[in-house]
């Protein structure tokens, strides 16, 4: 059993469908929860706290986009509980180094998720 949630956030229900199958196929982890938009993620997130999360998170979404919710996590100041792998369809180099000044963000890859991603992602302790 993984010692942390797998929340998936993107506004576009065929990617949510994709990683969560991605995701159990290749037994990185069987439940993940999921979410359309920024907003839920963060109400989320402030009910669970006290818990690991690693999120696979797009940038632009409706509501509050992936740069909304990672000023939350950075203001929360809980960077060793709050995990995130950006999957964004950006190839803009302005986005990808915006996001590696967060200090959650671990990584940051285009979409879709490759399933050789999360096979190497096993490997590597996350918390």
């Amino acid at each position: 059993m993984a010692n942390f949630n797998l929340i998936i956030v993107d506004d576009d229900p065929n990617f949510l469908f994709i990683h969560d199958v991605l995701a159990k196929k290749s037994d990185f982890h069987q439940t993940p929860l999921k979410f359309e938009d920024g907003y839920d993620a963060i109400r989320f997130l402030e009910e669970n706290m006290d818990k690991n999360h690693l999120l696979f998170l797009d940038i632009y979404m409706k509501t509050i986009d992936g740069w909304g919710v990672l000023d939350f996590i950075e203001n929360k100041n809980i960077p060793e509980k709050i995990k995130v792998i950006l999957i964004s369809s950006s190839v803009n180099v302005a986005d990808k180094n915006k996001a590696m000044e967060y200090s959650s963000v671990i990584d940051y890859i285009e979409k879709p998720l490759p399933f050789e991603y999360l096979n190497m992602l096993k490997e590597q302790v996350i918390f």
